[in-house]
């Protein structure tokens, strides 16, 4: 029994170990961080929770606006974007939406693709010229 428990506490440490040096080897960048890989994933979950106004944009097409942000946030093109889209304070009620959707319904739709945010404001008016202040929070 007690070569049993040696043996658990041997493997304990040793994963422990093994877990430390594989994020210390991440965060030194040693190992390259894959977009679509589980070291991306591992990192933003590490990192606090980005949030910012969103102060420069530009029109896409139709309804749909264009604003950039950080290259580091886990986007829809990589498997889920955890962005939310607020005007002024309010979250925009269609998250993850068809770019195609976006240019043509609006109607607050809009998609975390990439390093920028594609979106249309509630009533389908310029983001630029309403008045409206818009801000994006990582959940």
């Amino acid at each position: 029994m007690v070569g049993a428990a040696n043996r658990l506490v041997s493997i304990t440490a040793v994963s422990a170990y093994l877990a430390i040096v594989g994020c210390f080897l991440v965060f030194a960048g040693r190992i390259r961080v894959s977009p679509r890989g589980f070291a991306r994933r591992l990192l933003a979950a590490l990192r606090p929770p980005f949030q910012g106004e969103i102060v420069e944009l530009a029109h896409e097409k139709g309804n749909c606006y264009v604003a950039p942000l950080p290259k580091k946030l886990i986007s829809d093109s990589n498997g889920g974007s955890r962005l939310k889209l607020f005007e002024d304070g309010r979250e925009l009620p269609h998250p993850h939406s068809n770019h195609d959707d976006i240019r043509e319904l609006g109607a607050g739709r809009y998609s975390h693709w990439n390093d920028a945010v594609f979106f249309s404001s509630s009533d389908n008016s310029d983001p630029a010229k309403n008045g409206r202040r818009y801000s994006v929070r990582e959940i």
